[in-house]
């Protein structure tokens, strides 16, 4: 016999789980006599886990409104920002002289990541490039990725997502060192792993970081932190124009034969879904 309850429940089940949260305009003086604020991002603190922050990456608009020393500042104001916001999880201590953290109100969404970019969108209008800019590549950083795969993982993973996921993707060493390790494998935990972004336009900035990450890993494991670790590699994409996405995939190519002679695990993924998928594989995979 049909059963309404059942149908109920199966769309219940089906129905995709939402990141819920307090958003907050990021606000900055540029002149504390004029008191004028201008809106230069958006911060998101989920009810669970880290708070996020996006700023704007294209000062375009802002050199039209003022000159080249504001936009100076409005880059120095973006990264306090972004640093304050990120290493510290209470949004009372969020104060600055010339920076305005603003609660704005509840929100949800898919993930921490699409809710602020569509905030952006609706709150930020410095954000919006020129229109001759439109089509620039807008780089998905580590920390960009981090947080959408993070955000997924912890709907894919249910119950064992904190057995693969620490709350704290920094691990010290004994030396000191800050290793970026944010996922686990393994009964205790033995196997470490990184994740490593080349989505950018010039070369010498995707070899610093999948030097970078390759460090990581190389010190967890000398170090005897972790008896094996491995790198996840974002592929470069977006609108890159072709001589730039080229390049990149060649520094890729290279890094990748680079690990291959080291015998490193590595995984290449080319957007943030596929990662997460290789990811949580990874993860669940008897080690």
């Amino acid at each position: 016999m049909l059963n309404i309850d059942d149908i109920f429940r199966e769309k219940q089940s089906a129905a995709p789980c939402l990141v819920k949260g307090k958003w907050y305009r990021v606000q900055w003086t540029p002149d504390l006599s004029a008191g004028e604020r201008l809106n230069l991002g958006v911060a998101f603190l989920p009810q669970q886990g880290s708070p996020y922050i996006q700023t704007i990456d294209d000062f375009g608009r802002l050199r039209c409104l003022f000159d080249d020393r504001a936009e100076f500042h409005a880059k120095l104001a973006c990264r306090v920002a972004e640093m304050m916001i990120e290493s510290e999880p209470n949004p009372e201590n969020w104060t600055s002289p010339q920076l305005s953290i603003v609660e704005g109100g509840f929100a949800q969404g898919e993930s921490a990541d699409e809710i602020v970019e569509r905030m952006m969108e609706d709150l930020v209008p410095l954000s919006a490039p020129r229109a001759h800019r439109s089509t620039r590549h807008s780089p998905i950083t580590k920390k960009r990725a981090y947080t959408r795969i993070n955000d997924s993982l912890s709907f894919r993973l249910g119950n064992e997502y904190r057995q693969h996921v620490p709350k704290d993707p920094q691990v010290k060493t004994a030396l000191g060192i800050s290793l970026f390790l944010p996922f686990r494998r393994g009964c205790d935990g033995h196997e470490a792993a990184t994740i490593v972004s080349a989505d950018f336009t010039r070369p010498e900035k995707i070899r610093g970081e999948l030097y970078l990450g390759h460090r990581d890993v190389s010190v967890a494991t000398t170090e005897k932190a972790f008896r094996k670790g491995a790198i996840f590699i974002l592929r470069p994409g977006g609108n890159m124009k072709t001589a730039d996405l080229r390049a990149a995939e060649e520094e890729v190519r290279d890094f990748s034969l680079y690990l291959k002679s080291l015998r490193v695990p590595h995984y290449l993924g080319k957007n943030t879904d596929e990662l997460t998928d290789v990811i949580k594989e990874w993860c669940l995979e008897v080690a």
